[in-house]
């Protein structure tokens, strides 16, 4: 029968050992009470006491947790905008610092589209023909050089980077003055041939590359990048030189576009007019009549 209670009716069991020990507290003295109400407090009740404290614990700390969590998420996001709005202040500021030193001649553009190579060789911009771009402008970065525009319609513009095998840049090699033409030739590598150097001039790895300002469309002293190999041709005669871009055309955001001053500087001549040479003018000082003179038209 107990076997039965035990296995079979676990709750009758429990009731009746319930109602045993209350019957036996009921029939004790009120110190004896105490004493047992003790010894169940600290040896039966206390096991129980600890595991649900255990447990009160960890469910505190299961949504302490669950906020520290939500809060770390919360403040990441916080910190990934104000590492963007960092580096983007920086980006600004240095063309901020560019512009500042061509006040009159730089326009600021956003990049708003990318050629589909991998390289960038094109790039669209925000930037077009009402806003003063047109083609064959030299666009800019603090870091270097990208281009020149190709072509605008009102508000946009698409800009060749030194990556299109049709953006040629006539360069100067800073160290020894050495010219030449830099140009991409087809292929994976962001990696421009600079051409027509002769194979006695001095060009070393590690040479800074500049525009030299010939051809009239990028300004002179425009940084384009380092030269990382020197070789020969196979016919002995031209030097084979690779420089690397010091602008990152895939990640450029921001650009400038050079816009030359409208004011041109007026030539020598033009200040002269129609001056008689030296050796015409006479002893005395006079200048013999001219058909100009003397049909009224002042010399």
């Amino acid at each position: 029968m107990f076997r039965y209670l035990l296995t079979r009716r676990t709750d009758w069991t429990v009731f009746i050992v319930a109602v045993i020990i209350c019957l036996s507290l009921m029939f004790l003295e009120r110190r004896a009470q105490e004493r047992v109400a003790w010894f169940l407090q600290h040896t039966a009740l206390a096991p129980a006491g600890a595991v649900v404290g255990w447990i009160d614990r960890g469910v505190a700390v299961y949504w302490d947790n669950q906020r520290l969590r939500q809060r770390v998420a919360s403040l990441r996001i916080e910190l990934d905008a104000l590492r963007r709005e960092r580096g983007e202040n920086a980006r600004l500021r240095r063309l901020l610092d560019l512009e500042q030193r061509h006040p009159a001649s730089l326009v600021p553009a956003d990049v708003r589209g990318r050629g589909l190579d991998r390289l960038g060789g094109s790039l669209t911009l925000n930037k077009g023909a009402a806003d003063g771009v047109v083609a064959n402008m030299a666009v800019l970065t603090p870091d270097g050089l990208v281009g020149r525009v190709e072509r605008t319609i009102p508000h946009q513009a698409r800009v060749l980077t030194l990556l299109h095998h049709d953006c040629a840049v006539a360069v100067r090699v800073a160290r020894t003055r050495v010219e030449g033409v830099l140009r991409w030739e087809f292929g994976n590598r962001p990696l421009l041939h600079l051409y027509y150097v002769s194979s006695q001039e001095d060009v070393k790895p590690g040479d800074l590359v500049f525009t030299s300002g010939l051809g009239g469309i990028f300004p002179e002293g425009l940084r384009i990048g380092t030269v990382t190999r020197v070789g020969i041709e196979p016919n002995g005669l031209m030097k084979e030189i690779e420089v690397r871009p010091s602008v990152d055309f895939r990640s450029v955001e921001q650009v400038l576009v050079y816009t030359p001053l409208e004011a041109e500087a007026v030539a020598p001549e033009d200040l002269l007019g129609d001056v008689a040479p030296v050796d015409s003018v006479g002893a005395d000082g006079t200048v013999p009549a001219t058909a100009d003179s003397a049909a009224g038209v002042a010399p």
